[in-house]
């Protein structure tokens, strides 16, 4: 199972449109993204895409009810454990958020945040953690997203490719989906 995961949209639709698009091309069964979406409205091509949608709200995200709705109520307090594919999976916006069940040590496969709009992929213990970065790009000038291969384990942050006929894709693939 391949998973996509993007953070730190702040109202960019476009971007968050081109990241669905590149999620569709790469095939995720699932996409989690890890708050400051802001307004539901930039998830809205999420909701016919097919692909469950999990999430944790992020410092920013104040139509917590909007991003339920708009997610199937797959939005989250964080942080948030679940479990994919036999990998147990923990997520929150802000790595202080963690620290209670990371000190556990060795409970988790994969720990993911965002808040920092830098993107970082590391080995702790058995655990990979991931920042996918900013999928907005205001900070960096680099939207970014992340994809894992969850059977291996295998991360990889990508920079999300902007109008390359994204948004077309998106519908086109999306329309096919339903």
């Amino acid at each position: 199972m391949k998973i996509g995961i993007l953070s730190d949209s702040h109202d960019n639709r476009e971007t968050a449109a081109d990241a669905l698009a590149l999620f569709i091309s790469e095939n995720v069964q699932t996409i989690l993204h890890l708050g400051d979406v802001c307004q539901p409205l930039v998830l809205e091509p999420f909701r016919f895409a097919g692909i469950p949608l999990i999430g944790v709200f992020g410092n920013n995200d104040g139509n917590r009810q909007g991003l339920q709705q708009v997610s199937m109520n797959g939005f989250h307090p964080g942080p948030h454990i679940l479990t994919l594919d036999g990998r147990k999976i923990l997520m929150a916006h802000i790595f202080d958020e963690l620290q209670r069940e990371i000190g556990e040590g060795g409970k988790f496969d994969l720990i993911l945040f965002g808040h920092t709009h830098r993107p970082l992929t590391m080995r702790v213990g058995r655990a990979v953690v991931i920042n996918p970065g900013e999928a907005c790009g205001f900070m960096s000038g680099r939207p970014t997203c992340a994809l894992v291969d969850l059977p291996t384990i295998t991360a990889r942050i990508l920079d999300i490719p902007l109008g390359e006929g994204g948004r077309a894709s998106v519908s086109s693939d999306i329309a096919g989906r339903r």
